[in-house]
């Protein structure tokens, strides 16, 4: 059987024997394989065996991974050589013997499977050896078998991405389609692909963290619900995540219990569905539009208007536009200021009251003002200028009837018309 063996003096003697499933390797009990050292991180690395040869990936770890003396973020070693994780030397041993399945996913399998999941699946009458066994009974009532739900997860860890997308798709009864991504580009690349029901973001992800991904998903793909399953659960960043428009704020499950909680939640979401109406999203669209969709519909929300000049918010109550702000501007010059933007962006929150009421104009008339300083505008714009040096001069008002408008001094009369002879006689240029 291939293993993993620690070989640094002082701590004590063990081996991890691998499979062709990703495990970590990590100071928390959570992980597959567990070395309780200052220097290794509670989440350090993670391994998979590949015929011969170990894969090796570095999981943002604080002290790094190192392969062959070099620190690393993905590696492959040969039998006999070392991997150092922090200060920890352990040595590869390969052997011929067929890979075993990793404790983390007996685990699962065997921790949760075996109990009642509320909403998924009815409990099952055993516990199954492996991940691709599918439960019995008939399918959760929640749910049409026939339909797919898509869902993507985001993580650095390829353990958890097996792992726990397994479970997921073995709970749903097979309901759910399960994509994964380790990295932002990754993740974006599957998006722009295939359109997701819902996705699954860690913020330790590297390059480009799970925040700054869950702003960019909500922006372009707004029809998709983004949950957030991280292990730095902090304050700060729930109130950062749930600002920028995720759905929920999970902290990583540990334990089976862990995991059946999260799936039910995941499930929810996932499966909860407007009554009426439609979602989606709308590119290229302008303002005026987005303000009739709201008004005529009488619905009652904030409209966040930005650009990287300014920002501003639209108070609409039951169809009504009641306050407007933007910079030191309110009411209706707010109103105009806002619906002069040429770009930028925009986001729908629900609705609450304003401190005060400063537009009494209809919405319709606001628009028709908005469109009509947009076009005296377009034609100021647009309109030639003189030529530099030649002076602007009136229309003169137009002759009336009978009468005949003189030549001012400064006409020079080039020909005459005969009318008998029916032709132009060239004058001789004198002034008239």
């Amino acid at each position: 059987m291939a293993k993993l063996v620690v070989m640094t003096k002082g701590l004590p003697a063990s081996s991890y024997e691998l499979g062709e499933t990703w495990t970590t390797i990590g100071r928390a009990d959570s992980n597959a394989f567990q070395i309780v050292e200052s220097s290794v991180s509670a989440r350090h690395c993670e391994v998979r065996l590949n015929g011969e040869e170990l894969a090796v990936r570095d999981l943002l770890s604080t002290n790094g991974t190192f392969a062959g003396g070099r620190k690393i973020a993905e590696a492959v070693l040969k039998p006999g050589e070392t991997l150092r994780v922090g200060e920890v030397e352990l040595r590869f041993e390969s052997s011929s013997a067929s890979p075993g399945t990793t404790s983390v996913a007996k685990m699962l399998v065997a921790g949760v499977l075996s109990k009642p999941i509320s909403g998924a699946v009815p409990p099952l009458t055993q516990a199954l050896p492996v991940m691709d066994a599918k439960p019995a009974g008939p399918p959760p009532s929640w749910g049409d078998p026939a339909k797919k739900n898509h869902v993507l997860f985001v993580d650095d860890s390829m353990a958890l991405l097996e792992t726990f997308g397994e479970l997921c798709s073995v709970l749903s009864n097979q309901t759910w389609k399960i994509y994964s991504a380790t990295s932002a580009d990754r993740a974006l690349a599957i998006l722009q692909e295939t359109p997701m029901d819902l996705v699954v973001l860690d913020i330790g992800i590297p390059m480009v963290d799970g925040i700054q991904l869950l702003g960019i998903i909500i922006r372009r793909y707004p029809g998709a619900k983004v949950a957030v399953m991280t292990g730095h659960a902090t304050e700060s960043n729930r109130a950062a995540c749930l600002s920028k428009g995720a759905e929920l704020f999970i902290e990583k499950p540990v334990s089976p219990d862990g995991f059946k909680v999260v799936f039910n939640l995941l499930n929810d979401l996932v499966s909860w569905d407007q009554r009426e109406g439609f979602s989606g999203g709308l590119r290229r669209v302008g303002l005026p539009e987005v303000i009739q969709m709201e008004c005529i519909g009488r619905r009652s929300s904030i409209l966040e208007i930005r650009n990287p000049q300014l920002s501003g918010q639209l108070y609409i109550e039951t169809g009504a536009i009641i306050h407007a702000t933007v910079g030191t501007l309110t009411g209706e010059q707010a109103v105009y200021r806002l619906l002069s933007l040429k770009g930028g962006e925009f986001q729908l929150k629900p609705f609450q009251a304003p401190v005060q009421r400063t537009v009494q104009t209809g919405w319709e008339n606001l628009l028709m003002e908005a469109a009509r300083a947009c076009d005296e505008e377009t034609v100021l714009i647009t309109r030639p200028a003189a030529p530099p040096g030649e002076a602007s001069s009136k229309t003169p008002p137009p002759a009336k009837a009978g009468e005949h408008t003189a030549l001012g001094d400064d006409i020079v009369v080039v020909a005459t018309y005969d009318g008998s002879g029916d032709k132009w006689n060239p004058a001789d240029g004198s002034k008239k």
